[in-house]
């Protein structure tokens, strides 16, 4: 069983984690950075879970005593604290992940047993490059997916190129990652980066070179391997497992992979070259719709496109399909169904209506910033356990939920907004931000809309 120590002054917050993490991990619990550091003069734990913001010692100042003790720096450590976007950013400069105040319960749980499965791959894989002498065995690290930085990997397939080694560079750019991130935030941005390296790592050998180059960008040397048919599977391979693990995180949007390839020495012999040549077979995918891969040519890339059949656009195209609840959309996405759809319901091929949800506090009453976080998550769960799979939803403000339902009458739709908003209370019957809502029939003249619902409230 792992070992957790967990850092927090709040010991409402401490008890949640305990209870939350106790049946699955050894923890233990500290309040302050002075007890952590004299606690870890006789305890090694598996990983380190702080709050960063604490105040005898600052949550960074101990994170740097940490990294600068010899015995302790190469603890794994994952902060967490309320929703930042500087703060998080800063955090993830030094730490291996970041878990945003407050948090679900089993959210928590699964991001920790993420970020820790990560961690032991990477640490599995470092035991591995540590047995090929060119590998140096301090070689830098990223510190969110664990694969190799770009200087390191840089100096490795230099060192194998200047020796004449074979092999193939796939260029990776992960494709719509800032619309992923606005939608889902950047803790969800960052699982899928993992994602990334995780399905590097399962589909490559030890000797291998594994890297991030910055952002959404990945590299892979596969040394010694040229043949074309193979390196065709190993992209494709990259691609639909990628694939495959957004389903099963459950995240419904159009996240794919592009892969440029650049084969030495047929391409050519040093790694500047062959970087150059991959990057522009890469971006040519990007510039042909994404998710596919490409080889470099020197002819031009007319007579080098890897044209993709029907059933492989399909497969594609479903990836992201959710098993249950509304497809969720940006507001930009959003519109452009909005549009299709009105113009359907225009000519009365279509029964659809859209619903405004707002959250509201009581008259007079200003909610704390978490109140109104937990109201935002309890809403996404009503919503999540009511709509049907063929409506369509986007967060359109901090309060405020825009949903689409399709094939449903105005009864059928008072009813499963009621079911929503009933939902909505249950998990807090004594809240004092409650669940309103409008709705309006698609194709519907706008201005009579206005006015009908207008006379109701009056």
């Amino acid at each position: 069983m792992k070992h957790i120590l967990v850092v927090d002054e709040d010991r409402t917050s401490l008890e949640v984690i305990k209870t939350t993490l106790g049946n699955t991990y050894k923890v233990t619990e500290m309040v302050t950075g002075p007890q952590v550091l004299q606690f870890l003069t006789t305890t090694i734990p598996d990983l380190i879970l702080m709050e960063v913001q604490l105040t005898v010692m600052d949550g960074f100042e101990l994170i740097n005593r940490i990294r600068n003790n010899e015995a302790t720096k190469r603890i794994p450590i994952v902060c967490m604290s309320k929703r930042d976007v500087e703060l998080e950013a800063r955090c993830m400069e030094v730490a291996a992940g970041f878990i945003v105040k407050p948090f679900i319960p089993s959210s928590m749980l699964s991001q920790l047993a993420e970020i820790i499965g990560s961690i032991d791959q990477q640490r599995s894989l470092g035991g591995l490059m540590q047995g090929n002498n060119d590998f140096p065995a301090d070689a830098q690290r990223d510190v969110l997916t664990g694969l190799l930085d770009w200087n390191a990997a840089v100096q490795i397939i230099d060192h194998r190129l200047n020796s004449n080694y074979s092999g193939s560079l796939f260029m990776i750019d992960m494709d719509n990652s800032k619309a992923f991130t606005d939608v889902y935030g950047s803790q969800s941005g960052d699982a899928t980066m993992q994602m990334v390296a995780r399905v590097m790592q399962e589909n490559s050998d030890s000797d291998d070179v594994l890297c991030r180059v910055f952002g959404d960008v990945f590299m892979i040397f596969f040394s010694g391997v040229t043949d074309r048919q193979t390196l065709k599977l190993k992209a494709e391979t990259l691609m639909s497992e990628f694939a495959w693990k957004l389903k099963e995180g459950r995240f419904d949007a159009n996240t794919s992979l592009s892969i440029g390839i650049s084969i030495a020495p047929e391409d050519a012999r040093d790694f500047v070259h062959l970087y150059s040549m991959a990057d522009k077979a890469c971006y040519f995918v990007k510039q042909s719709g994404k998710h596919n891969y490409h080889f470099y040519s020197k002819e031009g890339d007319s007579n080098n496109s890897n044209n993709v059949d029907l059933w492989s656009l399909q497969t594609n195209f479903s990836s992201g399909i959710p098993d249950k609840g509304a497809y969720l959309l940006d507001i930009r996405g959003f519109q452009y169904v909005y549009n299709f759809l009105h113009r359907r319901a225009e000519r009365g091929s279509i029964d659809a209506r859209m619903v405004l949800f707002t959250l509201a506090p009581d008259q007079g009453y200003l909610p704390k910033k978490e109140e109104l976080e937990k109201a935002v998550e309890r809403l996404d769960q009503a919503l999540y356990s009511t709509l049907r799979r063929g409506d369509v939803s986007t967060q359109y403000s901090g309060r405020q939920v825009l949903v689409i339902l399709l094939d449903i009458s105005a009864e059928a739709c008072a009813t499963v907004v009621q079911r929503v908003a009933i939902n909505y209370e249950r998990m807090d019957p004594a809240g004092r931000i409650h669940l309103l809502y409008e709705t309006v029939e698609l194709g519907a003249d706008i201005m009579a809309a206005r006015a009908a619902l207008d006379a109701t409230k009056n």
